[in-house]
């Protein structure tokens, strides 16, 4: 199975996907962090480090390759790289990812659940210019292989931009001082990722796309959150 959780920047993606590691960890899983591992050792793991796993959970981009170079460099505020540029970077970033990981781990009957993908990239890349179009974006080789391998379920978190903004604001401990942390841009992505055109990409190739609202107090997120996951994980989403 493959899960990806997407939403604006600020939408509560991370409360959400901590808060389904430990869920599934309480329930007695074998969880592996990748982002986690990135972080620390600067490479993709090997295949046979995960043998012994249940479910991986991932993000995009990457956090070694061109996928540091995207969070180092290309997406910092202050700096101004084309459209085109960005896209092509995220899409081999993606390329790498699903060709040395996700492929593999879905045909051994793994479970990976994704904070962000292919969807940040439709959402995001598709408002600077309107002549790159979602049919631009979908067609970069990377993102041609993602929506190859599509989600069983994509979880769009919908939350106010106005609130997205007040949380990234108020962050202490994680900021990422990124070019999207911006109430416009915001808004506009908002729209983008609940656009009818972004969600047909998905559901004309298989994937159920779920909304969960992201505006709640923590508590009832988090709570909404396991019960969704253990609906997806008991099939008791149709």
């Amino acid at each position: 199975m493959f899960i990806i959780v997407d939403s604006i920047d600020g939408g509560g993606k991370s409360t959400i996907i901590e808060t389904w590691k430990e869920v599934l960890t309480k329930q007695g899983n074998a969880v592996f962090d990748l982002k986690k591992y990135m972080q620390e050792t600067g490479r993709f793991p090997e295949l046979s480090e995960l043998n012994g796993y249940d479910f991986i959970f991932s993000a995009e981009p990457t956090y070694v390759g061109v996928g540091a170079v995207i969070r180092q460099e290309l997406i910092k505020k202050g700096t101004a790289y084309p459209v085109q540029a960005l896209a092509e970077a995220y899409s081999l970033d993606r390329l790498i990812l699903y060709t040395k990981i996700h492929i593999p781990l879905l045909k051994a009957g793994k479970c990976i659940i994704q904070d962000r993908s292919i969807t940040t990239s439709l959402a995001y890349q598709s408002l600077p210019d309107p002549k790159f179009t979602m049919k631009k974006i979908c067609a970069l080789p990377g993102n041609k292989l993602a929506l190859a391998n599509r989600p069983d379920f994509l979880v769009l978190v919908k939350i106010d931009p106005t609130e997205a903004a007040h949380r990234l604001s108020a962050r202490t401990g994680k900021q990422d001082d990124a070019i999207f942390e911006n109430l416009p841009f915001l808004k506009k992505s908002a729209k983008q990722f609940f656009s009818s055109e972004l969600k047909n990409i998905f559901t004309k190739r298989g994937t159920k796309v779920i909304h969960l609202n992201g505006n709640q107090k923590i508590d009832i997120m988090k709570q909404e959150a396991s019960n969704l996951l253990n609906k997806i994980l008991n099939k008791n989403i149709c």
